[in-house]
């Protein structure tokens, strides 16, 4: 039977069905968020309560677990630095430019209030701290006669969650854990029963709405642990099957306990359909646009939606949102992120020197704290010198194996200052030798 690391090796590590996943997810965002913005927030209970819950419910943890696979392989051909570093620049650039433009561009074309205090009210600055992970949803005078009023950038509530898993993932990189593979899926294995039995016994009831953000992050961690133990985990339709059937069970027990074990199982389906491969045409290149669609389809259904009273219907909005989306993400895309990304290479040989050279600073061996400077023009004699140092022509332990260069030896009756010159440029070069060695932390 097969193994995932099998069908992932039959794709040299790159399945098609994972690109076709990201864009989906991306559209589906959109299509789920139609709802709300042209009938309100409460039009989305209907679907919270009732059979389509689990369809609901599978499209943001799902793109947590796909994040967790393909983030489990940039860590293990990574060190954690560099893997910390292409987190940054694939995440921060793109949300920046939409934080950016959401403020400066379409924050005033559509408020309601006088551009002077649409640039000076606390909001418009509180809302920039989007830029660094801190949410802020409000623009001041921005949408707030619509369905959803106020709300600007309804999707970026899954960004700190998103920030928790890198940050998770890069504590058990620290303390080797995920270079346990067998312990790291236990490690996730026990968090998940012991939340969800904690929950079972005290009885909490499940969230009444969006899936919450601890299923997201407990999703992205089995992502994670799949690929850790991709060559013990079977590819199987039958696992496919119990896990497609236990997610719809665990979604519609509507408790706590459910939600914790249903992100085992959104892990595996997800997992199973990214690794399914074929070929589709120019599927790779249309998933790169998917972060864009993800970070531009709010703010673009909530303009078309200000800007188009009369089509307040959720298809319209879909089809109108989702073209002009497109746009922007491949704006983006070619204009901003494949440029940061075609930089990777500098940027994280720029981070390694960096690494070296505050390294180089802050770890100091201890042997180079009692080394002296030497006067090379002040030797001692032998007889003067005290009775533990090395004699002339013998080697100073203290120092390893580098010679100590004898100077009554070298030098001549007939040349006495130049013989000096010689052995004290031979001494420096000792020296300089010696605090290298110190300076790139090899001393002995």
């Amino acid at each position: 039977m097969k193994s995932i690391d099998d069908k992932w090796k039959e794709s040299n590590g790159r399945p098609a069905g994972f690109d076709l996943l990201r864009i989906i997810l991306a559209i589906a965002v959109i299509l789920w968020h139609s709802v709300a913005v042209c009938y309100g927030l409460p039009a989305e209970q209907w679907f919270y309560g009732g059979p389509l819950k689990p369809l609901v419910w599978l499209i943001v943890p799902a793109f947590f677990a796909l994040s967790g696979f393909l983030v489990a392989g940039s860590l293990e051909r990574n060190d954690l630095p560099s893997f910390v570093t292409l987190r940054v620049i694939r995440i921060f650039p793109a949300l920046t430019a939409e934080v950016i433009i959401s403020a400066i561009l379409i924050g005033p074309l559509l408020t309601n209030l006088p551009l002077s205090r649409y640039f000076t009210d606390p909001d418009f600055f509180r809302y920039f701290l989007n830029m660094i992970g801190d949410i802020h949803f409000y623009l001041p005078g921005v949408f707030s006669d619509l369905p959803v009023p106020n709300m600007v950038n309804g999707q970026l509530w899954t960004v700190p969650h998103e920030l928790e898993c890198y940050l998770a993932l890069s504590a058990a990189a620290m303390i080797g854990l995920t270079k346990r593979h067998r312990t790291f899926l236990f490690a996730v294995l026990f968090i998940i029963l012991a939340f969800a039995l904690r929950n079972m016994l005290s009885g909490k009831p499940g969230s009444p709405a969006a899936p919450p953000g601890r299923l997201l992050v407990l999703a992205f961690l089995c992502g994670v642990a799949l690929f850790l133990n991709r060559g013990r985990i079977v590819y199987s339709h039958w696992l496919l099957l119990i896990s497609a059937a236990g997610f719809v069970v665990a979604v519609l027990s509507s408790t706590r306990a459910g939600e914790d074990l249903a992100a085992i199982f959104i892990a595996y389906l997800t997992v199973y359909l990214g690794l399914l491969n074929f070929s589709i045409g120019p599927i790779t290149k249309v998933a790169d646009y998917s972060y864009g669609v993800y970070l531009y389809g709010f703010p673009v259904q909530q303009t078309v939606a200000q800007l188009m009273p009369g089509h307040r219907i959720w298809y319209m909005n879909f089809g109108i949102s989702l073209a002009v989306t497109l746009v922007f993400a491949i704006a983006s895309w070619h204009l901003l992120e494949s440029k940061v990304m075609a930089r990777k290479k500098r940027i994280l040989a720029f981070v390694a020197a960096l690494q070296v050279r505050l390294r180089n600073l802050l770890v100091v061996p201890r042997a180079c704290w009692s080394v002296a400077p030497r006067k090379h023009a002040q030797r001692l004699p032998s007889e003067t010198r005290p009775a533990n140092s090395p004699a002339d022509g013998e080697q100073d332990n203290r120092f390893g194996s580098l010679p100590v260069r004898n100077v009554d030896a070298v030098r001549r009756p007939e040349e006495p200052q130049t013989s000096i010159a010689a052995a004290m440029k031979v001494d420096q070069t000792i020296e300089k030798r010696r605090a290298n060695r110190c300076r790139i932390g090899i001393w002995p």
